[in-house]
């Protein structure tokens, strides 16, 4: 009933908002495109005046395919002026805007090639690769030469300030609180396993991502910075798309594929990727267990190996209904499959490093996950310049995983120990998940400045099903009986209601001001069913401020910006039930008793850029209240416990330096680092107050040489700290050189991974009674050949030549 409530708030908040908004100022919109080609452009200065005066009242660039608006405008008539490099400067004369037709559609706009430079060698101007703001890093996919063939998770290898760990998972360099956002929405509600998702996520569907450390208040507010992967929605006429092949050494392949297709009003777009990888990987754990009498040590090596498969399709619907309004309607499903064994020794010793015993462990893996969502998204920009944005998502997914364990245990002498019967046993793991978000957006504009206010509300609603079955195989009845005590459900439950104001202020002396409030509703309850009671969690609201002010000067911009985020335990961090049987040397569990962390982030931001250069310095600082750790505790000679724990509070300080320099025209250096200093407090355990060092180091080269020749080389590096100890990676490494042929439509890449050696990480955990240091070596070195074809069909757009009153006007050739 909770959920029909909201639906009915959010459709009455929209009824309402479309209502407000008329007003009695006109605009002026259309399309500005190349005629030789059939393009649209992109960054073309548009500029309107009144007729018989050369005053500019309005002026923007066209953009997202050549399209532009100019809004606010007082009835009367108007003359319009178009300008871009390598074309002649156009003018449009005699648009008027009245009280019955406010809005001036002026249809495609077809402009002239300057004669001076017909015969001229023509340079397309290239997007920078990277790009800064105060509070975001956006990566611009296109410009790397890597991005072809590839997948998002190789993408984000490359961007700044962004660390993937070698299983997958990506962070942003000081915030220890990372999510991943798909099209400005949350993904961790959309799949069980982000890493599997961003795996098989085609690079040629993504336009480009965005590394938000301080989020605007219309995102939730929940983690500390925000990893956004915006993808393609067509915006060239006709029909374009990218067909990619890739292969390597390691027995890794995959296949890409984009089309999109679009006409004056539509626009369909279409991805499928698939992916098979195989894995293999060693590891060590070597433990110093100290106590009041005696010590012991116990060491594990490990090795594991595996297959991984999977699916991924997105089909789009995107259509401007007329001028003002336009729909997109989008489906994802995603399959991933793997299956893998491995297996483990541990070595028991006494103090004397003598052995004692020896446990000797395999498993057998079978994981099969599907996830699914649909997408709408409607946008009114509404005459006067204010815009109405409205989405709804449903996403569900599926994740089964099914283990056959055997174990067993043997004396020094290589004989069974009395009382210590060997292990079999099957493991189980059936979870299902569900969610739904809505949102409401209005932008509005505050007269004929570019201030605005921006107004928001949310709900986000999830249920997830963990179905936990274990059996054990008795010896003596030779036969599977169910183990009760591991065997459990866990049920959960999450409503989050937010809603958000803000207002942005530019000034003509380029200070910006932006200041903002998100509050949410948080309501959670769970229940495991082995447990007598339910938990539910007593509802919370919260007030999350944001603040934002830079200053832009003639060569470099300052600024300064606030934000309050929230950190909410995950389900699988709450789950109480126990993983693995108590006989096992590793178990690990949840603790239903945690409560949210809250930080306070303030970041420091300094842009200075010369001709062939620019440097961006930061820097952070983070102050987080009950903040969430994972603590591992010994809890026999035989076994260690992993749970989690709200510590108390911890500080966390960064200097982030990146830059890149044009050694020449066509030779781009960027790289940097991130140093940070982060301290634990704890009032309940001081073992846990300790400081720690974190640092991430990029560097890439990107190289255009003649004959249609391009290369290109990234190095990343890494160290971690917790409350606990610290980790650190090796240094991975890539190349790459790729040919054009055939008229930039066909690409050949050749790319090396850790050509000279293996990507590792290393962990070091102190705890009061042992000492631990854990090495994992992944086989990533790769050597791969990709093939990709690209293919561009335009079409020709034909409208009537009689002008109705309630019809936008036909191309117009200049």
């Amino acid at each position: 009933m909770k959920k029909n409530y909201s639906l009915i708030f959010f459709f009455t908040v929209l009824i309402s908002l479309k209502g407000f908004a008329q007003n009695n100022n006109g605009s002026v919109s259309g399309k500005i495109s190349d005629p030789t080609t059939g393009e649209m452009i992109d960054f073309a200065g548009v500029a309107i005046f009144m007729q018989g005066s050369d005053d500019i009242i309005r002026s923007n660039t066209s953009s997202n395919g050549g399209i532009f608006k100019l809004t606010g405008l007082p009835y009367g008539k108007y003359g319009l002026r178009i300008s871009y490099i390598g074309f002649e400067k156009q003018v449009v004369d005699d648009i008027e805007i009245t009280a019955e037709h406010p809005d001036a559609y002026l249809g495609i706009i077809k402009l002239k090639k300057n004669s001076s430079s017909l015969n001229e060698v023509t340079i397309s101007e290239k997007k920078a690769a990277v790009e800064f703001g105060a509070d975001q890093i956006t990566y611009n996919v296109s410009q790397s030469l890597q991005s072809e063939g590839s997948t998002a998770t190789d993408i984000l290898k490359n961007v700044p300030m962004v660390n993937v760990d070698i299983n997958g998972n990506a962070t942003i360099a000081g915030k220890r609180s990372t999510r991943i956002f798909i099209d400005g929405k949350p993904s961790d509600y959309m799949t069980s396993n982000i890493a599997d998702l961003l795996n098989v996520l085609p690079s040629e569907a993504i336009e480009k991502i965005e590394v938000m450390t301080n989020p605007p208040v219309k995102y939730s507010a929940d983690g500390e910075g925000i990893i956004n992967i915006v993808l393609k929605k067509g915006y060239k006429v006709g029909l374009n798309g990218t067909l990619s092949l890739n292969g390597g050494t390691l027995g890794n392949y995959n296949i890409n594929s984009y089309v999109a297709y679009r006409t004056k009003s539509l626009s369909l777009t279409s991805s499928y990727a698939f992916g098979e990888s195989e894995r293999s990987s060693t590891g060590s754990s070597l433990s110093d267990n100290f106590l009041a009498d005696t010590n012991y040590y116990r060491n594990q090596y490990s090795s594991n190996n595996g297959l991984n498969f999977g699916h991924n399709i997105r089909e789009s619907v995107n259509w401007d209904i007329d001028t003002t309004q336009n729909l997109r309607l989008t489906t994802n499903f995603n399959i991933n499959k793997s299956n893998g064994a491995s297996a483990s020794d541990y070595y028991y010793l006494d103090e004397n490093n003598i052995e004692t015993s020896l446990r000797n462990q395999n498993n057998n893996n079978h994981n099969h996950s599907f996830n699914y969502v649909f997408d709408a998204d409607y946008t009114w920009k509404i005459p006067g310049g204010d815009q109405l944005e409205a989405s709804a998502t449903y996403s569900g997914n599926s994740a089964n995983t099914d283990r056959l364990a055997q174990s067993y245990t043997l004396d020094a002498n290589g004989l069974p120990i009395n009382g210590i019967l060997p292990l079999n046993q099957t493991y189980g793991v059936y979870a299902a998940g569900r969610a739904l978000q809505v949102k409401v957006d209005y932008d509005k504009p505050l007269g004929k400045s570019k201030n605005t206010a921006d107004f928001g509300l949310s709900a986000n609603i999830r249920t997830s099903d963990n179905n936990q079955v274990v059996q054990d195989f008795n010896f003596a009845n030779q036969m599977y009986l169910q183990d009760l005590q591991l065997t459990n459900q866990f049920i959960y439950n999450e409503h989050i209601y937010g809603g958000y104001a803000s207002l942005s202020i530019r000034t003509q002396k380029k200070w910006s001001f932006r200041i903002g409030g998100r509050s949410e509703l948080t309501d959670i309850n769970f229940n495991v069913s082995s447990l007598p009671d339910q938990y539910h969690i007593k509802p919370y609201i919260n007030l999350f401020p944001n603040l934002s002010i830079n200053k832009t000067f003639s060569n470099y911009t300052i600024g300064i910006s606030y934000s309050g985020r929230i950190v909410r335990p995950s389900p699988n961090s709450l789950n109480p039930q126990v993983i693995t049987n108590a006989s096992n040397p590793n178990i690990s569990f949840g603790n239903p008793n945690l409560a949210p962390a809250y930080t306070q982030q303030v970041d420091f931001s300094f842009s200075l850029f010369g001709k062939n250069w620019a440097f961006y310095p930061r820097i952070g600082i983070a102050n987080t209240s009950h903040i969430i750790e994972r603590i591992t505790t010994p809890i026999s000679s035989l076994a260690y416990q992993s749970t989690y724990d709200n510590l108390g509070t911890s500080s966390y300080n960064t200097i982030n330096l990146y830059g890149n320099y044009h050694v020449a025209k066509k030779i781009n250096v960027s790289g940097g680092a991130t140093v940070g200093r982060i301290a634990y407090h704890s009032n309940n355990n001081s073992a846990l107050n300790r400081n720690g060092i974190t640092f991430q180091s990029k560097a890439g080269i990107q190289i255009d040489m003649p004959k249609q020749l391009a290369f290109e080389s990234n190095l990343n590096y890494y160290t971690n700290s917790s409350a606990q100890g610290r980790s650190k990676g090796s240094l991975s490494s890539s190349f790459a050189i790729r040919k054009s042929v055939y008229k930039n439509k066909v690409r050949i890449r050749l790319t090396a991974i850790n050509p000279t050696g293996q990507g590792s990480s290393t962990t070091f955990t102190q705890g009061q009674t042992f000492n631990r240091q854990d090495y994992y070596m992944q086989n990533n070195r790769n050597y791969s050949l990709s093939v990709s074809y690209n293919f561009t069909k335009v079409g020709r757009n034909t409208a009537s030549k009689k002008q109705k009153k309630d019809v936008p006007p036909p191309e117009v050739s200049l």
